[in-house]
């Protein structure tokens, strides 16, 4: 009861409304905080009433708390109704009737029983001692009739209408039963001001008690009532924090109070600064520039989508030309921006019909190049070897092995690259079909609207009108300059480079089917974008969700909602690590339609959450690092030596991983759903046992994505290095001198001396067998290690 009162009254005072009523259940308990209520002059809807004597019992609340306010001089103002439950006394009623063999009497007892409470409302506010309260001013306390829909269909919908009208009550109808009641409704007298004793007494004949019956709907009713009034205090809480942060109505966000203050400093900060408008006019010194490189040659992607539209109808015809042509199969040949935007369009949208099927290798791994190999029709395949360099050694190597294969054929391949590359001159020379040259001026990771995305996206039979469209309302909404509350970009950078800052740093994505791949473009975008410098926010895509006391308190997380399709599981737990205080940032999105839309979006808020870290989100300034030493492992006689880690190595590797810091896995290995299950239970394991961070790549893909961050952003990580030769025959790459094994070979040997040589731990384990199966075994070693301390 105290603390029933203590909620109404501080509600009454926060909403300063002389409308407002405040809803306070018709419980034992909830009696003398309506009585006390009234009497200290708040409106009150006394709720969840479904039996008389309880209705009866608030009505002398009612009057007490009025006479009260009468005997200490004070106004008889406070309104209040008292709700009492209709459709769900039928409900429960007809059920218990049909056991009953009792038929002939459903639908009566809901009408009866409301019934019943106006005729006690008619006693008791027409009698003598209510009559000189109105005389000083009061109001009756009016009979609300809730639940007024039907449940049942074969009920017509305005029964609960047309049979409870009277005088001073109140009808709540949904808006079906609404609208039925206007067009159907046929008022025949105060139809709530009759008899109902026939009906209960052949109700109570039959068997039924209906003390009984609202007895257990009230006990149904409270548990039911709590969901509903969490969510309601969960959006106050959320208007208040859009209100405080500049929060835009299109995201929900649920942010600790600490760090909301923090949010809002910087977005009144980028609003004075003009920090949208001046994104778009492609001021560099946002970003620390003039003068600096990979800045200003870097800002295409912002205005890309109208050329784009441009060349949608050449496209569409460059790809009726190709299936003409027998055409059945794509095979995209391309790393990091090149392939993970398409990765992630043909896993969101799968086989579309008419399209051609599209294959994406990012691998050096000889059985994921022989496992393409065997997937397609090497004739009726058209290979789309894809750099913006020209110059890429993976994409390069697929295409010479895949140019040998198919017998030099250069009619089956096509180039998407920039003006004047290498890979250029090497089409013309081999007679390449096409040769898509992109707009220069955009960076690898920010290139998925353009050819780079839309080429390959064009020949699976995506409408690539529709994808740039989608763009637009993105482009739209960031173009707005006045409000963070009107651009939803600009927000999201504010809030993703502002929760780094404040220790956050660990952007943990959560998305919903079918575009659950669409952390995998996120993870390069952001990673490659923000780490550098010692700064930055890790992207953590694909980690299995976990528990709140699994994670620490470096966590922000952003979860993707498919509103066409919610998860329920995933609702309930991005609801309880909010509830744990975690960050937990909303983007809603009907799907896979979407992507057009979240690409340009993401692409926005880096540009400005690299504004909020004070660093170029455009370059990559580690990247080469480890290319150099790949290169130096394969000039070599003998190829560096890199030990296998024992126990003891693994332990001390382990013994660090606590936040802040984070676990990165780097698989060396062939790409598997397989190999992704094992490497999903090995984070689990790691992060439950010491709330870390984990993140996983497959080599070299990674390469061209995290591994900017993991030299260049904060020097918190720990390495895990497995690597894996499949029993797969080797495969030369024509003309390199070297096969793909010695080149992924090289690769993980360059990275981790790369590693290594920036002062961070890593260590190497070579799975031997299976590989996945190689990995379970090793998580229950780890596990061993970790639960022992």
């Amino acid at each position: 009861t105290a603390a029933t009162l203590e909620q109404a009254r501080e509600l009454w005072r926060a909403v300063d409304r002389p409308n407002v009523m405040i809803k306070i259940p018709g419980t034992e308990e909830g009696l003398p905080a309506i009585e006390e209520a009234i009497a200290d002059g708040i409106n009150v809807n006394v709720t969840l009433l479904f039996k008389v004597e309880s209705y009866e019992a608030v009505a002398e609340r009612y009057i007490r708390g009025l006479e009260r306010r009468r005997d200490q001089g004070e106004d008889l103002r406070p309104r209040s109704v008292a709700s009492f439950f209709v459709s769900r006394v039928d409900s429960e009623v007809d059920k218990r009737l049909e056991q009953l063999g009792r038929a002939d009497l459903q639908g009566t007892a809901a009408i009866a029983n409301a019934r019943a409470a106006y005729m006690s409302f008619k006693r008791i506010f027409r009698g003598t001692r209510f009559a000189e309260l109105i005389e000083a001013g009061a109001a009756v306390q009016r009979p609300l009739w809730a639940s007024t829909g039907v449940k049942n269909p074969k009920y017509p919908e305005t029964m609960y209408v047309d049979n409870l009208v009277a005088p001073d009550t109140v009808n709540t109808m949904p808006m079906p039963t609404l609208l039925a009641a206007a067009e159907r409704s046929e008022i025949d007298g105060a139809t709530a001001d009759r008899d109902p004793a026939p009906e209960l007494q052949a109700l109570a004949e039959a068997g039924i008690d209906m003390s009984e019956v609202t007895d257990k709907l009230l006990r149904d009713g409270i548990a039911a009532f709590v969901t509903p009034f969490d969510k309601l205090i969960a959006g106050v809480e959320s208007s208040k924090e859009a209100a405080i942060t500049g929060r835009p109505a299109t995201i929900e966000s649920s942010i600790p109070d600490e760090l909301e203050l923090a949010i809002a400093e910087r977005v009144r900060e980028a609003v004075e600064q003009g920090v949208a408008s001046r994104v778009w006019r492609k001021d560099e010194s946002l970003w620390g520039g003039p003068g600096v490189p990979e800045i200003g040659n870097r800002l295409g992607w912002l205005t890309i989508s109208e050329p784009m539209l441009e060349h949608a109808a050449e496209l569409s015809e460059f790809v009726e030309q190709v299936k003409a042509e027998g055409f059945t199969h794509a095979a995209l040949l391309g790393m990091g921006g090149s392939s993970l935007g398409p990765e992630v369009i043909r896993r969101s949208l799968g086989e579309i019909p008419g399209g051609l099927t599209l294959h994406v290798l990012d691998s050096t791994d000889p059985g994921a190049v022989l496992a393409l190999e065997e997937e397609v029709d090497l004739a009726r395949t058209l290979f789309v070897v894809s750099s913006k360099s020209g110059g890429t050694v993976e994409t390069l190597s697929h295409m010479g092995y895949f140019n040998e294969r198919s017998g030099g054929k250069g009619a089956q391949f096509v180039a998407v690259t920039d003006p004047g590359s290498p890979l250029v001159a090497v089409a013309h020379e081999r007679g390449f079909r096409r040769v898509f040259e992109n707009d220069p001026d955009i960076g690898g990771r920010y290139s998925v609207l353009s050819l780079f995305g839309l080429v390959p996206a064009a020949l699976m039979g995506v409408n690539v009108e529709a994808l740039l469209h989608s763009a637009q309302e993105a482009e739209q909404n960031c173009n707005s300059f006045d409000s963070s509350a009107s651009n939803s970009g600009l927000w999201l950078g504010i809030a993703l480079g502002e929760l780094a800052r404040q220790g956050r740093d660990k952007l943990t994505w959560v998305i919903s089917k079918p575009i659950e791949s669409f952390g995998l473009w996120a993870e390069q975008l952001v990673a490659e974008s923000t780490g550098k410098e010692g700064r930055g926010a890790l992207p953590v895509a694909g980690e299995p969700v976990g528990d709140p006391e699994s994670y620490g308190e470096d966590r922000a997380f952003i979860y993707v909602r498919n509103v066409e399709q919610p998860d329920g599981t995933l609702d309930a737990r991005m609801e309880s690590l909010a509830r744990a205080g975690q960050p937990v940032i909303t983007v809603s999105t009907p799907g896979a339609a979407d992507l057009g839309r979240l690409f340009f979006f993401s692409e926005f808020g880096t540009a400005v959450a690299g504004w909020v870290l004070g660093i170029n989100p455009f370059d990559q300034p580690n990247v080469q690092e480890s290319k150099e030493n790949t290169a130096r492992a394969l000039a070599a006689a003998e190829a560096p030596r890199v030990d296998d880690a024992g126990d003891a190595e693994l332990k001390a590797l382990l013994d660090a991983a606590a936040p802040p810091h984070y676990v990165a896995i780097m698989g060396y290995v062939k790409p598997s759903e397989g190999f992704d299950e094992a490497v999903a239970g090995l984070r689990r394991a790691i992060r439950d046992a010491t709330k870390a961070t984990t993140t996983f790549g497959y080599g070299p893909r990674f390469l061209h994505s995290t591994g900017q961050f993991h030299k260049g952003g904060p020097p918190t990580g720990l390495f895990l290095q497995l690597v894996h030769d499949g029993d797969e025959d080797d495969l030369e790459i024509p003309g390199a001198g070297y096969s793909f094994r010695a080149l992924k070979n090289a690769q993980a040997t360059g990275d981790i001396l790369t590693l290594r040589e920036h002062g961070l731990p890593a260590e190497r384990v070579r799975l031997e067998g299976d590989p996945a199966e190689a990995v379970r075994a090793l998580s229950s070693r780890l596990a061993g290690m970790l639960g022992s301390g």
